[in-house]
């Protein structure tokens, strides 16, 4: 039962660390999910939503020529060095990346961007017509919308992994508490075998020696099999058996024995209150007519005589035959 025991628990602490360990894993997971790699796409997003607005700004701007379109080009550039910046936290990793995607946005916006400004603003309107004929910016813009593109899907990987790594340390943690579970049955099944073999039937086996032997049949064997602590209990019953019939008999001879004597006694009573009384009357009597009829005395002192040995015979056995004196010198 030790060995069982200990097999089990050591089963279970082994299992219970492979369930913490999954769900310190699945928590990992989670919480990267969460606190980065959920936000840094989010961001990805807003980076590529401000790249698009000063396309579009710069594209109103040079057909109308009107400041107002450039707004979104302006208001845009902060929002593109804070995200660039949050990536460049959030996703250290993609460190090459986030650089490749700063420097296509750095060359759309240093050689298309600003000189066709600059350009427009400054009234050549053939010459900002010829460059955007040319498609140099769509060019350079969509190189930038690649490295966004790939950066973006290099995010979703990682998000990917996230999920694919929480979702199997979830499965190792229903799996652990299946084999827990498992465990624990096979447990109760061992443990009920165990204690309906090695328990509940020698029990109920000592159970009816006890009984037999209390209804008198003190030959019934009590047996000692099962735990040792039973075994203990049986042999100690059988024990306390064989030493109640050994005293019940010892008793029953002392009974005996004093039921003797006190008969004896009473025996000895009778002998001594009313047969040695007779006696010794009738042999006074004996000796008296003897003495009245001197002609008869020769035949009365026979009688005197077997009657003195008679009342000395039954003396004897009733107080004991006296010691004999020792020979005079």
């Amino acid at each position: 039962m030790r060995a069982l025991v200990l097999v089990v628990l050591v089963a279970l602490f082994g299992l219970l660390a492979v369930a913490v360990g999954s769900m310190a894993q699945a928590s990992t997971a989670d919480q990267d999910m969460m606190q980065r790699i959920g936000p840094a796409l989010t961001s990805v997003e807003r980076l590529q939503t401000a790249y698009v607005d000063q396309e579009t700004g710069l594209r109103g701007y040079l057909l109308t020529g009107q400041d107002g379109f450039l707004d979104p080009f302006t208001a845009a550039a902060p929002r593109i060095a804070a995200e660039q910046n949050l990536l460049g936290t959030l996703v250290p990793e993609l460190a090459g990346s986030l650089a490749g995607v700063a420097v296509a946005y750095d060359n759309w916006s240093a050689n298309v961007a600003r000189p066709l400004i600059d350009l427009r603003r400054a009234g050549d309107v053939a010459q900002t017509s010829a460059l955007a004929a040319q498609d140099v910016g769509k060019g350079r813009f969509d190189v930038l919308r690649q490295r966004v593109d790939t950066l973006r899907t290099q995010i979703r990987g990682e998000a990917d992994a996230a999920v694919a790594a929480s979702s199997s340390a979830r499965l190792q943690l229903f799996g652990v508490l299946g084999a827990v579970a498992a465990l624990g049955i096979a447990l109760g099944v061992v443990a009920m075998r165990f204690q309906r073999r090695w328990v509940l039937a020698p029990l109920t086996r000592l159970g009816n020696d006890v009984a037999a032997v209390a209804g008198g049949d003190y030959a019934h064997p009590i047996r000692d099999d099962g735990l040792r602590e039973l075994a203990t209990v049986g042999r100690g019953v059988a024990t306390m058996r064989d030493r109640l019939t050994a005293h019940a008999a010892e008793t029953a001879r002392t009974e005996r024995l004093r039921a003797r004597a006190d008969q004896a006694e009473r025996m000895a009573d009778t002998l001594r209150r009313d047969v040695i009384v007779e006696l010794s009357s009738l042999t006074l009597t004996v000796t008296a007519v003897a003495g009245r009829h001197p002609r008869a005395a020769a035949e009365l002192h026979p009688v005197v005589h077997r009657l003195d040995l008679a009342i000395t015979a039954i003396r004897n056995a009733i107080f004991g035959s006296p010691e004999p004196s020792p020979p005079q010198n």
